[in-house]
C-alpha cells in the first residue's frame, strides 16, 4: 500500500486527506447553515430524519477544529526552531492569525459604523453582540494555546502529551464552566470565551478540544511517517475511534455526573470522545481514498485549502444576500427539505468553483493577493470609522 504523499514538499507538509477533512466539513456546513436558516421548527420535531441529519451536521465543527489542529501542526513541526526562535516565520504565522481574527470581528460588527457603537457605549447587548465568539474566533485562541505549548514543553516529543492532557482538563472542567455566570467577573471579551452566556456559539470550552486533539494526532502522525508506518497508523486510529464511540456510548449510563451544567449534546465528555471517535473514522476513510488515489474531489481539496474565504463568503450569500432586506421578503424565509437541499447544493457548487478559481489567482499572483487583502482591510476600516 502506497504512503500518504504531502502535497507541497517543499513548502509545509500538506496532506490530501486533511485537506479533503476540512473539504467536505466545509460543504455539510453550508448545508447545516442553510437548514439553520430555512427549515421550520415543525419539521425538526420528533423527526428520525431530522435526528441523523443533526448528529451529521453536529460533526461539522469538531471535524473543522480538528482539521485546523492537524494543519497547525503540520506547519509547527517544520518550523518549530523558527518559531521558537520568534523568527520571521513565527510573526508571519501570528499575522494569519491576526488576519482570522479580524475577518471574525469583522462578520459581526453591528452596522458596520463606529457611531453606532458611540451611540450604544453603554449597552451590554449590544456590545456582547459584536464580542460574540463564533467558531473563527474559537479558532485562533485555540490555536494560540496550542503555540503557548509548544512554547512551554519545547520539545516536540512532549507536545502531544501536553495536547491531550490538557485536552482532558477541559472536557472535565466544562459542566462547571458552563455554570458560573462571569459577565460580572470578568471583562465581557473574555466572558463570553469560557461559556455561552446565551450568546457565543463556540467558547474554547468545550471546542479546544478538537483542536488539541487534531494537534495532538498530527504529532503522532507525523511520528508514524518518518518510521514509514503511516499506513498502521492510520489502521490504529480507526481502531481507535471505534473504541471511543462504543465507550461514549456505554459509558453513558453510568450512574455518575460531574458538577455543573450537565448536557450529553453540550457539555459532556462523553459525547466530546464520541464525536473525535467519528472525525478519526472519517480521517481514516479519507486517507484510505487519498492513497487509492481514484476519484479524488479536487474541488472539496481545494475548498479545504481555501476554507477561511469559503467560511466567509457562504455565510455572506446565506444571511447577508438570500435573507437580505432586498431578496428576504421575495424569496421568503422558510422553505422545506426539498427547497434547503437545492439551495445548498446551488450554494455548494458556487463556493467549490469561488475556491478553485481564488487557489489559482492565489499560486499565479501571491503577492498581488497579499497586496489585495491589505488594501481590502484598510478600506473596510476606513469605511467603519468615517461613516
Amino acid at each position: 500500500m502506497a504512503e500518504s504523499v504531502p502535497l507541497s514538499p517543499a513548502k509545509a507538509p500538506r496532506y490530501g486527506f486533511i485537506d479533503l477533512l476540512r473539504g467536505f466539513a466545509l460543504v455539510v456546513m453550508v448545508e447545516t447553515h442553510v437548514m439553520n436558516a430555512y427549515l421550520p421548527h415543525e419539521l425538526k420535531k420528533d423527526s428520525v430524519f431530522f435526528f441523523w441529519l443533526a448528529f451529521l451536521n453536529g460533526l461539522v465543527a469538531p471535524t473543522f477544529l480538528f482539521a485546523t489542529g492537524f494543519s497547525l501542526m503540520l506547519q509547527g513541526s517544520k518550523q518549530w526552531e523558527n518559531w521558537l526562535g520568534l523568527r520571521l516565520a513565527f510573526w508571519k504565522q501570528m499575522r494569519r492569525l491576526g488576519f482570522i481574527a479580524l475577518v471574525a470581528y469583522y462578520s459581526h460588527l453591528q452596522g458596520f459604523r463606529w457611531s453606532r457603537y458611540v451611540a450604544k457605549w453603554n449597552d451590554n447587548d449590544f456590545w456582547a453582540k459584536s464580542l460574540k465568539v463564533d467558531v473563527l474566533q474559537c479558532i485562533v485562541v485555540s490555536l494560540l494555546v496550542v503555540i503557548a505549548l509548544m512554547f512551554i514543553v519545547r520539545k516536540k516529543s512532549l507536545l502531544p502529551w501536553a495536547a491531550m492532557l490538557l485536552a482532558m482538563a477541559v472536557s472535565f472542567v466544562t459542566p462547571w464552566m458552563w455554570a458560573q455566570d462571569f459577565r460580572d467577573r470578568l471583562p465581557l471579551p473574555l466572558a463570553l470565551f469560557l461559556n455561552p452566556h446565551g450568546i457565543s456559539l463556540f467558547p474554547i470550552f468545550p471546542w479546544i478540544v478538537f483542536v488539541l486533539a487534531g494537534s495532538a494526532i498530527c504529532c503522532f502522525f507525523l511520528h508514524a511517517v518518518e518510521k514509514l508506518q503511516t499506513a498502521a497508523f492510520m489502521r490504529n486510529i480507526a481502531g481507535l475511534g471505534i473504541l471511543l464511540i462504543v465507550g461514549g456510548l456505554l459509558m453513558r449510563d453510568v450512574p455518575y455526573t460531574i458538577p455543573g451544567y450537565v448536557n450529553f449534546y453540550t457539555t459532556s465528555p462523553l459525547y466530546i470522545l464520541i464525536r473525535i471517535g467519528c472525525v478519526l473514522i472519517i480521517s481514516y476513510l479519507l486517507y484510505q481514498w487519498e492513497v487509492g488515489g481514484k476519484g479524488i474531489p479536487r474541488l472539496i481539496q481545494m475548498a479545504g485549502q481555501e476554507s477561511l474565504l469559503v467560511y466567509g463568503v457562504h455565510l455572506w450569500v446565506i444571511f447577508g444576500f438570500l435573507r437580505g432586506r432586498i431578496l428576504g421578503p421575495k424569496l421568503g424565509l422558510q422553505m422545506g427539505y426539498p427547497g434547503c437541499f437545492t439551495m445548498s447544493i446551488a450554494i455548494i457548487i458556487l463556493m467549490l468553483y469561488l475556491a478553485k478559481y481564488y487557489h489559482l489567482l492565489k499560486k499565479q499572483f501571491p503577492e498581488r493577493v497579499r497586496q489585495a487583502q491589505f488594501v481590502i482591510v484598510i478600506v473596510m476600516t476606513l469605511i467603519f470609522f468615517l461613516s
